[in-house]
């Protein structure tokens, strides 16, 4: 029996930092939302989803050519909790655990992705999260028994508090460029 895993895609935050829609720069050709949205489809993820909300109705044209289900978060400007719930709350019952990635990630790859839920499987641990520069954070798969815990998160802190505060041991995978993402103009630089 195959091992099935979603992936959510914060994609709704208003770039207040940056002063411009992040999930639109250009990277590689494309959007930075678009390649998160590509990158976690060749993962073998489904569903893929991709929760918008600050131009909502942008990202959702750029993401028109893929397979990736658009959820709405009405309640952006509440924070990461409001994407997380959104997302997680699309998932169907069948989805063992579900992957949250953040679309201003740009060095995620789909076998980071696969590792994650694959790592989630053997281990049992249910939490597996991402490794970088001292972090232990996003990209996290989160199996079945914590979507409860997801679908209550309030504010902006997303995950992290699970992560920080999880009964059992965390496991991780090494993500190699994790500590690139782009909040401010300077990182924007950094993604070519």
């Amino acid at each position: 029996m195959q091992h099935r895993f979603g992936v959510v895609i914060l994609a709704a935050g208003g770039s207040s930092r940056l002063g411009r829609p992040k999930q639109l720069l250009p990277y590689k050709g494309m959007t930075l939302v678009e390649h998160a949205a590509k990158t976690a489809l060749a993962s073998g993820a489904d569903p893929v989803v991709v929760v918008v909300g600050a131009d909502a109705d942008s990202v959702r044209e750029k993401l028109s050519g893929t397979s990736a289900k658009i959820v709405d978060n009405r309640d952006w400007r509440e924070g990461m909790g409001s994407s997380i719930r959104c997302g997680v709350g699309a998932m169907p019952p069948e989805v063992e655990c579900v992957v949250i990635a953040l679309c201003d990630q740009p060095r995620i790859t789909s076998d980071l992705i696969r590792e994650l839920a694959t790592r989630h499987k053997e281990t049992g641990a249910p939490i597996v999260a991402s490794s970088y520069g001292g972090v232990v954070g996003a990209p996290s798969a989160f199996g079945r028994s914590l979507f409860s815990n997801l679908m209550a998160l309030k504010g902006d802190s997303g995950a992290r508090d699970l992560i920080r505060n999880s009964p059992a041991p965390v496991e991780t995978v090494e993500f190699g460029g994790g500590n690139l993402d782009v909040d401010t103009a300077e990182d924007v630089l950094g993604l070519e």
